[in-house]
């Protein structure tokens, strides 16, 4: 209501501009006119201002209960405790003989060390350490897990610091150090999949 009223005092003072201000006789002549106008003017600013401004009602649907359903404890320490049919799963475990194939993928590729290293391409030695033998150290890790055994781990961790010595001899572009080392990471990743793969 007080919002309305103002409304309507700001518009009776802008409305006032509408109306001509002439002589004194010409306007008591038509005052009832202009009355009639300011009238109209008003009610239509009033019944508009009042419809934008009063909330309209919500057309919610009411009566209906919540049709929410609560957990029941019981029903979930069942559903926890239920036996999974492991082949029913759809991820069952790295494939061995994919990882066979990927690990040995990767040690055809130290021999390539070996070569490049003794002809100083050390930004190719780099690719392949980061290449293929760096996908090597994934796929060992996969296959020392799935084994389970500390042998396994520690196998793959002595291939890794081999790797890592590879790396370090070609930063420092040493061929010789390079090579023994890329002699070493083949003859350590054999024993690997020899323990891994029992």
């Amino acid at each position: 209501p007080l919002r309305i009223l103002l409304v309507a005092v700001a518009t009776l003072q802008s409305a006032s501009c509408f109306v001509s201000q002439r002589s004194c006789t010409q306007q008591q002549t038509k005052t009832k006119l202009y009355a009639n106008n300011r009238r109209d003017f008003v009610r239509t600013v009033v019944a508009g201002s009042s419809a934008m401004l009063i909330p309209s009602i919500a057309n919610a649907k009411g009566g209906d209960s919540a049709s929410i359903v609560m957990p029941n404890y019981i029903e979930f320490l069942i559903e926890k405790n239920k036996v999974v049919d492991p082949t029913t799963l759809l991820y069952q475990g790295p494939d061995i003989e994919l990882q066979l194939k990927r690990i040995g993928e990767a040690g055809a590729r130290l021999p390539e060390v070996a070569a490049l290293a003794e002809e100083k391409k050390w930004s190719q030695v780099q690719g392949i350490i980061t290449g293929p033998l760096g996908t090597l150290l994934q796929t060992m890790n996969n296959v020392a897990n799935a084994a389970g055994t500390k042998e396994a781990t520690a196998a793959a961790k002595t291939v890794k610091q081999d790797l890592n010595d590879i790396n370090a001899a070609s930063q420092r572009k040493d061929s010789a150090l390079c090579i023994k080392a890329a002699g070493k990471a083949a003859a350590d990743l054999e024993k690997f999949v020899n323990i891994a793969f029992k």
